[in-house]
């Protein structure tokens, strides 16, 4: 049988603060009500090890352990959403899900109905052509995306789209520890031919903290609709951080921008983040209801986080 030491307090007088206890005799915690304080420093602080031996990385705010041959963290998983693969099967998982986000069904529904790229004259004459989707970096914007492009690169952002049908979402990444400024913007001719309900925007969320996610930002422009018949197609954006990635979000919004013109569909988003992902989706407040709250919103983005989640395991 292991012997057992108990006592209230142990503490070290080594230079190195090693505690070394002989074989065969084990430490006994299991009564306190307080906890272990473990050695702790940073990647560059790590010391000569043997397999087994622990510590508390500063750098990354993890435990790691020592396997023999390299030091493993443990927790949640490291922000590596700029992986091809890690990206791709995010990606995957969320279209699978993306019709589950709005508040209410049908209400919130658009047709689409041209090709991967826009909306034409889906559901009478709301649209002309609007709805161009681009990629936004530094201030400069790519061609037009097509939503059942799995995947593409602009500018060293990683972009993913969630398939040409009800609601149009693109997901874009920056690499890894690299603090970039992007998002997206939108162009095109909505149709209201001057008829459309009064243009505006609003914050969503500003640097708040959603379902765990930490920082997250978010804003909606709410363009032309016609109450009489045709659903109006609001934009809505995002920047999403977590704790576990060291995720920052220093300026929030960067670049929010629109045009108040109703027969207009430009708008565009910037944020500069690290550790990070961006995403925007057409929302709609279904028709013959006019602009879209910030509630509403406000559910889109909570429950679409709902599932980021899951998917991550955070």
């Amino acid at each position: 049988m292991a012997s057992k030491i108990k006592v209230d307090e142990i503490t070290t007088v080594s230079e190195t603060g090693d505690l070394v206890i002989p074989g065969g005799v084990g430490l006994d915690g299991s009564q306190a009500t307080t906890s272990w304080q473990l050695p702790k420093g940073t990647d560059g602080q790590r010391p000569t090890a043997t397999g087994g031996e622990i510590r508390f990385n500063t750098s990354v705010n993890r435990l790691e352990f020592y396997n023999g041959t390299e030091w493993f963290q443990m927790g949640p998983p490291p922000f590596d959403l700029y992986d091809d693969t890690y990206f791709s099967a995010f990606v995957s998982y969320m279209a699978g899900l993306k019709t589950t986000w709005a508040g209410s069904g049908t209400n919130y529904q658009y047709q689409t109905d041209a090709s991967d790229t826009y909306i034409s004259d889906a559901q009478s004459d709301m649209y002309d052509g609007g709805n161009y989707t681009q990629i936004r970096v530094n201030g400069s914007a790519s061609s037009n995306i097509g939503y059942n492009s799995a995947s593409g690169t602009y500018s060293n952002i990683k972009h993913g789209q969630l398939g040409y049908s009800w609601p149009l979402v693109s997901i874009a990444v920056a690499p890894t520890d690299s603090q970039t400024t992007y998002g997206f913007s939108r162009s095109g001719n909505l149709g209201a031919d001057g008829g459309g309900g009064t243009v505006g925007a609003l914050t969503v969320y500003s640097n708040a903290t959603v379902g765990g996610w930490s920082p997250v930002n978010a804003w909606l422009v709410n363009k032309a609709w016609n109450q009489n018949s045709d659903p109006g197609v609001m934009h809505l954006y995002c920047t999403v951080g977590h704790s576990s990635w060291n995720s920052t979000t220093p300026n929030g919004f960067v670049t929010t921008d629109y045009n108040g013109n109703s027969n207009d569909d430009y708008s565009q988003y910037q944020s500069t983040s690290t550790n990070c992902f961006v995403w925007t989706a057409l929302v709609s407040n279904g028709q013959t209801v006019g602009a879209m709250t910030q509630g509403q919103a406000q559910t889109f983005v909570s429950n679409f986080l709902s599932d980021a989640k899951n998917h991550f395991g955070l």
